[in-house]
């Protein structure tokens, strides 16, 4: 186990691998407002075009997922983003890897632009008006991690596109802009700059240390118990030593892995299980609190690294970034990792003691 961190004095710590510092300062949870959150607005769900019977209002679905037999219906569907923010054209695929220059040319140009194609998709996770995923029976919610993996695949292995990314904007203060339960994906024929620097970074751990920092970060983070969140047979949860944003968690395949769309099936079942979990853990630590999670996966170059680990970060949105974090750069979290970590292992006691009293009601 390791060694529990004073709960009251600041500190700053290193993520190494976004290569950052962050403060701790637990102090500030004392301010009057820091968590302040208001309910989400309510939101008429015969005007809500996710819903079945509406499918009319979305652009034509280009992928569909049965509900179980005897149901009759869609449990998923996905469809373009009628506002998208990266335009298709089928004119410039298939896109082998990243198009930006990686060189500097002689005469700097301040005002460079490309022309940038992919595509970017919502997945919509049910057919009926739930807000969260934690509302879906728990074979529903394995159909939308299904298809964040066979949309995942399509862009990457099929398009040959150079990076996907799937990602949840979950309330308004995580971005969404409609309150039924949803997803979205987008790709694009270049890598952003940030996910090179951490590829950089990876590479450079894996050359000096001859493993993963993943799989290292994964190992260490079991064997300390102090930010371990859950375990499962092929997968661990924790919150990350340096996060920059209170009660992050990280989820990440116990097994190297580079490619979440490569991951079998029995994987993302228990995948999505494992995210069902922590979605109604966050919700009972933090009730309603907006949320994003991010599916890294790897991109052109880095398909089947030996350095590259794909991961999932989960954050709810406690906090927001002020003048500090914006004029520096370095971000102030005000809950310890650790005791993100305690919170989030005792609301789990909590869940399973309800759901296994549940489950003995159920069955009398």
């Amino acid at each position: 186990m390791g060694d529990a961190p004073n709960p009251t004095s600041s500190e700053m710590r290193y993520d190494w691998l976004a290569d950052r510092w962050v403060i701790m300062a637990p102090n500030r949870t004392r301010r009057p407002d820091d968590f302040r959150r208001l309910p989400p607005p309510a939101v008429d769900p015969s005007q809500c075009p996710f819903c079945a019977g509406r499918e009319a209002e979305t652009p034509p679905e280009i992928a569909v997922y049965p509900a179980p037999q005897g149901k009759g219906g869609w449990q998923v569907r996905v469809v373009p983003n009628k506002f998208p923010a990266v335009q298709a054209n089928s004119d410039t695929w298939p896109v082998t890897g990243n198009s930006a220059p990686t060189w500097i040319p002689r005469d700097i140009d301040l005002y460079q632009r490309r022309e940038l194609t992919g595509g970017h998709e919502v997945i919509i996770e049910s057919p009926q008006h739930f807000t969260s995923l934690s509302q879906l029976e728990q074979g529903a919610v394995a159909t939308v991690f299904h298809a964040f993996r066979d949309r995942l695949y399509h862009w990457l292995e099929q398009q040959r596109i150079a990076y996907a990314v799937v990602f949840k904007n979950s309330g308004l203060d995580a971005g969404a802009s409609l309150a039924h339960v949803h997803s979205q994906l987008i790709a694009t024929d270049t890598v952003p700059a940030d996910v090179l620097r951490i590829d950089q970074r990876m590479q450079l751990f894996l050359q000096t240390e001859s493993e993963c920092v993943l799989c290292r970060m994964a190992a260490s983070e079991i064997e300390q118990g102090v930010r371990l969140v859950e375990q499962t047979a092929r997968l661990v949860a924790f919150c990350p030593f340096a996060s920059r944003l209170p009660g992050s968690i990280t989820v990440l395949p116990l097994e190297h892995s580079s490619g979440f769309e490569l991951a079998d099936d029995a994987t993302i079942e228990e995948l999505a299980l494992l995210m069902y979990r922590l979605i109604r853990q966050l919700e009972l630590c933090y009730p309603d609190a907006a949320y994003n999670f991010v599916i890294h996966t790897a991109h052109t170059g880095t398909r089947n690294s030996p350095a590259f680990h794909w991961r999932i970060e989960m954050f709810p949105r406690l906090t927001k970034v002020a003048g500090f974090e914006w004029g520096s750069e370095c971000y102030i979290n005000p809950v310890l990792p650790e005791t993100a970590a305690e919170r989030l292992r005792q609301a789990g006691h909590i869940i399973a003691e309800q759901d296994d009293r549940a489950h003995h009601t159920s069955n009398r």
